[in-house]
């Protein structure tokens, strides 16, 4: 299928795959497009150079997948979807949504899904009914109606209110619109004559063009000088004098709404004499841009606390213009296709446009559905050692640790190539693919195995997605490289048990640390003691807000991520089994305190050695994230963010320091896939092992959840 990008300045139609469709979403066959000249012309003014060198021919790129792209900063020349506002038709859903059904008419919102594509997935939150075909092409600028609904609620308007719409663009023009359904006196300022007069023609009482009228003067006189009750600037510009006249124009306690782009250097006199308040309108209602309402696509805000959502608001919209109250005939005065998209947006930024219609064809019937991959229940590859002389690797999540670790690690590894690219967000498979001159990009794994694209899986996805990745790709006959956790609860535990136990085939989680090159000079020296180990470990990392997705239903918190990494060291260095571990954790009344980030847990192990690992997030940077005290035979052991180490009753050559901290990711990376090339893998973790380290991971966690306590390890 075909998407539009800027690509760099240039507009660029790419040939890619079909989205693939997740349990809460929407398939739909785009019919019609919006271009606006607010929103896609910034786009592309961020961007150089794209009236002059814009492609004529589609171009092939990389075999990707069109599915759940974010916004990125085009000043960067990432790849960049354009469209926001689109209608069309189901042509599936996802097996947990309730809303649609194929055949459905649809209006979708928000730039993350409502691309200009052939086919767009969209969660169902973002997305409204549409009873009628005459009404579908209106329904395309449904996010705009719906971002200048939310700036009118935003202006708490009442019956008789004068009320000053600054910038006639098409969400001005709405505006006006609404604020006369509101039952407000509007005027409406620009400085483009034929929009002045359609805001006349849409109800404005009264109009101003701002280079011919002094209408700071005239709105005075009109409202005996008090000034109008709210002003909504709906325009865009840098210039500081918007806010100015704004202020000017508004009466002494009045209200400002800035749903447009404006510089804000206000002029504190004037400002402060008359008390007005400033409010901002984000995007077209509550749920726009949070992660719980668009990105977890199956969470509503409830109806009483919350009465106007996006969603709400969109519904709204499209009532208004299925009732004739709104009038969209008028700003749909241009239709276009793909081919005639440069001249289009050529028109929209000299302005003899308010925006345009991208009319799309699609002919897909129900034979022509999107199907999900199917995984085979049981195993039915085994792994195969690689033959060639580099083994190919396919990453899934190319999130920060991805690119800040793993990538530059894999990459610098000579017997490793790295051939697919696999991450939720387009844009970034892309970007990443280029970077590294990786062959293929995709948006879902299931395109992954398609083609046998490698012999090696690298998972760094969120949390709560390793347990089904990890399985699909050993059921593959993958080998598995697994970013912690290996696990999220017993239950997957078991599972993944049985399988490796069933199907054997390389798999390694990379708990790091005992590979470094300190714990492995700690290990040496420590092999032949004679008494048990005392080891107390303090890990001092940041605070992650409540919105972060560790603490999300994505993640499974930072005792199932970042701990189990020090538990696995205890489990390498007493080389012992854990009898019995307690749990201390800090719960406060604060929702931004996690007991599973603030807690204190001792594990015995069979040799009598006893670890405690002091886990906090509440604590100063400067104090450093991660300190080692090591204690037996009359001798003591410590380690300062792997950086420093020193031995006391030890020898002198003991003792190191070092610029770079080295927590063993190359080491271990190393290792693994040297393994891969020997006639029998060999792990450089042993499966045992890494059951242990899961199941005294889950205990922690389970045991800080429920407030503290003990358990016996079985």
């Amino acid at each position: 299928m075909r998407q539009l990008f800027l690509d760099k300045g240039n507009l660029v139609v790419k040939e890619v795959a079909q989205p693939l469709l997740d349990d809460h979403s929407i398939l739909v066959a785009v019919k019609y497009v919006y271009v606006s000249a607010g929103t896609e012309i910034a786009k592309i003014n961020a961007s150089d150079g794209l009236f002059s060198n814009v492609p004529h021919k589609v171009k092939r790129v990389l075999k990707a997948v069109a599915s759940h792209a974010t916004e990125h900063n085009p000043l960067q020349g990432k790849l960049l979807s354009l469209g926001y506002s689109c209608s069309g038709q189901v042509v599936a859903v996802g097996k947990k949504v309730t809303k649609f059904a194929p055949g459905d008419l649809i209006a979708c919102a928000d730039p993350g899904y409502a691309h200009f594509a052939d086919i767009v997935c969209i969660p169902q939150n973002l997305a409204v009914r549409v009873r009628s075909q005459d009404n579908l092409k209106a329904s395309s600028l449904i996010t705009i109606a719906s971002m200048a609904l939310h700036g009118i609620r935003r202006a708490q308007l009442q019956l008789g209110e004068r009320v000053c719409v600054v910038g006639l663009n098409l969400l001005g023009q709405l505006t006006v619109q609404l604020a006369k359904l509101s039952g407000c006196y509007v005027y409406a300022t620009s400085n483009v004559p034929e929009r002045i007069q359609l805001a006349q023609q849409n109800g404005a009482d009264h109009v101003f063009h701002i280079d011919q009228h002094d209408f700071i003067k005239e709105i005075d006189l009109l409202t005996e000088k008090h000034g109008v009750d709210t002003t909504i600037i709906t325009t865009s510009s840098e210039s500081d004098q918007i806010i100015d006249n704004a202020i000017s124009v508004t009466r002494k306690k009045g209200r400002i709404v800035i749903v447009g782009c404006v510089g804000l250097n206000i002029k504190r006199d004037l400002f402060y004499a008359k008390e007005i308040d400033i409010v901002g309108s984000s995007a077209y209602g509550p749920g726009s841009y949070e992660v719980k309402y668009q990105s977890d696509k199956k969470y509503e805000y409830p109806y009483a606390y919350v009465r106007w959502t996006d969603t709400r608001n969109m519904q709204e919209c499209l009532q208004l213009i299925e009732q004739k109250k709104l009038r969209v005939d008028t700003l749909i005065t241009h239709e276009t296709d793909l081919s005639g998209l440069q001249s289009t947006y050529a028109r929209i930024e000299n302005k003899s446009l308010l925006g345009a219609v991208l009319s799309y064809e699609s002919d897909m019937n129900a034979d022509q559905m999107p199907q999900l991959p199917t995984i085979p229940l049981v195993p039915k590859k085994r792994f195969k050692p690689a033959v060639s002389e580099k083994i190919s690797v396919g990453l899934i999540g190319a999130g920060s640790f991805a690119q800040e670790t793993l990538l530059p690690l894999l990459s610098k590894t000579r017997t490793i190539a790295i051939n697919t690219i696999v991450d939720a967000d387009l844009h970034n498979s892309l970007r990443i693919a280029r970077e590294y001159g990786v062959k293929n990009a995709f948006s879902h794994e299931g395109e992954l195995y398609q083609e046998n694209n490698c012999d090696v899986v690298v998972v760094a996805t969120p949390h709560i997605f390793h347990f089904d990745q990890a399985v699909k790709a050993l059921r593959q006959g993958k080998a598995v490289f697994l970013e912690t956790p290996m696990v999220t609860d017993f239950a997957q535990l078991q599972q993944l048990c049985e399988i490796l136990k069933s199907n054997p085939a390389p798999f390694c989680v990379d708990y790091s640390r005992s590979f470094s090159p300190f714990m492995q000079k700690v290990k040496k020296v420590i092999q032949q003691r004679s008494t048990p180990l005392m080891i107390n470990y303090r890990m001092n990392l940041s605070t992650l807000g409540k919105q972060h997705w560790v603490q999300t239903d994505v993640g499974a918190g930072r005792i199932i991520g970042d701990a189990c990494h020090i538990i696995d060291l205890f489990c390498f260095l007493t080389n012992a089994e854990p009898l019995s571990v307690s749990v201390e954790a800090l719960h406060t009344s604060r929702d931004d305190i996690f007991p599973t980030d603030n807690f204190s847990t001792q594990i015995s192990f069979n040799d009598g050695s006893v670890c405690s690992l002091f886990f906090n997030a509440i604590g100063h940077p400067d104090s450093g994230s991660e300190r080692m005290e090591l204690f037996y035979d009359s001798k003591s052991i410590l380690m300062e963010d792997y950086m420093e180490l020193y031995g006391f009753g030890l020898s002198s050559w003991f003792n190191e320091t070092v610029t770079t901290p080295d927590k063993g990711y190359r080491n271990l990376i190393q290792q693994f896939f040297n393994q891969l090339n020997q006639k029998e893998f060999s792990s450089p973790l042993p499966f045992d092992r890494l059951c242990t380290v899961a199941k005294l991971t889950l205990l922690i966690d389970q045991l800080a959840c429920e407030g503290g306590g003990k358990k016996q390890v079985e």
